[in-house]
């Protein structure tokens, strides 16, 4: 193949993927009583794999911000405390992405998706055997108007 040929190849495969807003540090939290109420979507353990359970949560997350004209969703990815702080932080974008991708498939355009990390909940507060909490390994799916 020609180096115009690979060049057009990477082009159109670029082109397919999926794109992403850019990785923010925080969200918009809040808006009111007009506000849908925030979302969790829930990780297993290590995981940035959405489970199939979790897909029409998603779907109905779409069919909400659609239906309440919501103008972008945020996604913000959590972990639990267990593990090394900076593959936490890593995993809990990976999160973010994977339902981000999700809401694409499901039909949310993808220019009105924002991913954002909060790893390790409470921060560096030591909660002993509650560090490994089912709830903190979570994107939390919040609408914006």
């Amino acid at each position: 193949m020609t180096k115009l040929g690979l060049l057009l190849a990477a082009g159109i495969l670029v082109g397919a993927t999926p794109s992403f807003a850019q990785t923010v540090g925080s969200c918009a939290r809040g808006g009111g009583a007009n506000q849908p109420q925030p979302v969790w979507v829930l990780f297993d353990l290590g995981s940035a794999h959405v489970r199939p359970a979790d897909k029409p949560v998603i779907a109905e997350a779409v069919k909400t911000a659609k239906d309440r004209q919501v103008t972008s969703i945020c996604l913000v990815g959590h972990t639990d405390k267990l593990g090394d702080k900076a593959l936490n932080a890593k995993l809990a974008r990976e999160r973010s992405q994977a339902v981000a991708a999700e809401l694409i498939r499901a039909g949310y355009p993808a220019n009105h998706v924002v991913i954002a990390a909060d790893p390790e909940a409470f921060g560096n507060m030591d909660l002993g055997s509650y560090n490994a909490s089912d709830k903190d390994r979570r994107v939390t799916i919040l609408f914006s108007r």
